[in-house]
């Protein structure tokens, strides 16, 4: 586990509560995340989120400016991030039984035991297994583009009278001989 946790994360608390805020800095694993910041409503947390793109965001309910609900489905829609809503245990049952279905972790109040620092190890965890698909489906995504200019290219050597084969190994040895991959040598030759 300390490998996910090992790189630097950032993490935003929406509370106006000074107790809850300094609970939640004694729960947060030292050192594994490079920013914390703490604002005190859900238009200032807005507004920041406006600015910077968070990992994780914990809030606290009720805040100043409501709830809190309706600014934890706005941000779930527009941001990609983990999000952890802490509400009074009387209204537990309620909204975690409606948020779960979106993936948005609830923590009932008083916490109970370490919930708190277990939902925080499961987001991260949750994250770095995203990061690591969204990071597969970039490669996958250059290699289509490098297949797709290849294949452009070769269809411009071939009308240019080379066999399918001899334009495949034309690629290849320039792109060794140059030191340079296929799809730049693909792209020097559809730029001609």
């Amino acid at each position: 586990m300390s490998n996910i946790l090992d790189r630097g994360y950032s993490i935003l608390i929406v509370s106006s509560s000074e107790q809850f805020n300094m609970i939640v800095k004694k729960t947060i694993p030292g050192g594994r995340f490079n920013k914390i910041e703490i604002v005190r409503s859900a238009s200032a947390a807005r507004r920041e989120l406006l600015a910077y793109s968070y990992d994780i965001v914990i809030i606290n309910s009720p805040l100043p400016d409501g709830m809190g609900t309706d600014f934890v489905m706005d941000i779930h829609d527009k941001k990609e991030m983990g999000i952890i809503f802490v509400v009074p245990g009387a209204v537990f049952s309620k909204i975690s039984e409606y948020l779960v279905d979106f993936g948005i972790i609830t923590v009932s109040k008083p916490f109970k035991d370490n919930s708190l620092e277990l939902s925080l190890r499961l987001i991260l965890s949750l994250q770095e297994k995203v990061r690591k698909a969204e990071k597969k489906v970039n490669k996958l995504e250059e290699k289509m583009e490098e297949l797709r200019a290849v294949s452009r290219a070769k269809l411009i050597l071939v009308q240019r009278g080379m066999s399918e084969e001899e334009a495949h190994e034309y690629i290849i040895r320039n792109a060794m001989n140059r030191g340079l991959s296929k799809r730049a040598i693909a792209e020097e030759i559809i730029e001609d």
